[in-house]
């Protein structure tokens, strides 16, 4: 499941077979990725990285994760990313167990992140986060496949500014309850 189903995303602009489905897939999958970044997860933004006998360490600002739950690890590059089980854990930083050869630390720009497991798709049934990446995607569609001077379906001149910080404005009261307030940088 994902906060977007392609054919209702088709049936929605209107498109039908006219366009691949990976092209279709990839601004839904954008669509979701840009309101789950806004959404509130037990997520935390990875600074840095290293590897130590098998033990990786993740350096995280206000870790709260501990041993034993299972994390999903994004952008933190190979070996690191994938599904991991904490070993041990710090305010600063959490390791776990990486069978590979040792990789002196290295920072992440941009940061690395990391989810408790069970929380990827939390939101996917939930309707006014759906229908926010919907709304969301069309905005990426419309900018992606408009020219520049002519209408758009929705009778404004598609243009860049509609992928601005207007385009989650625009849904915010569909997010509110669910909106995250911490201010993750991950």
């Amino acid at each position: 499941m994902s906060l977007i189903d392609l054919a209702e995303f088709k049936a929605v602009l209107g498109i039908g077979d006219i366009y691949a489905d990976e092209i279709v897939q990839e601004v839904a999958d954008a669509a979701a990725d840009v309101v789950n970044s806004y959404l509130t997860f037990n997520r935390v933004g990875i600074a840095a990285v290293k590897l130590v006998d098998n033990v990786a360490t993740f350096y995280a600002q206000d870790n709260t994760y501990v041993t034993g739950q299972v994390l999903t690890l994004t952008g933190c590059g190979v070996p690191f990313d994938g599904s991991k089980t904490v070993l041990d854990y710090r305010p600063n930083f959490f390791t776990v167990a990486v069978t590979n050869a040792d990789v002196i630390q290295r920072q992440l720009i941009p940061r690395g992140s990391a989810i408790i497991s069970s929380q990827i798709g939390a939101y996917d049934l939930v309707p006014e986060c759906r229908q926010a990446a919907l709304a969301v995607g069309v905005d990426i569609w419309i900018t992606r496949t408009g020219t520049l001077g002519q209408q758009g379906v929705d009778f404004q001149s598609p243009a860049p500014y509609r992928l601005g910080r207007g385009m989650i404005t625009r849904v915010s009261g569909l997010l509110g309850k669910h909106l995250d307030t911490r201010g993750y940088l991950g």
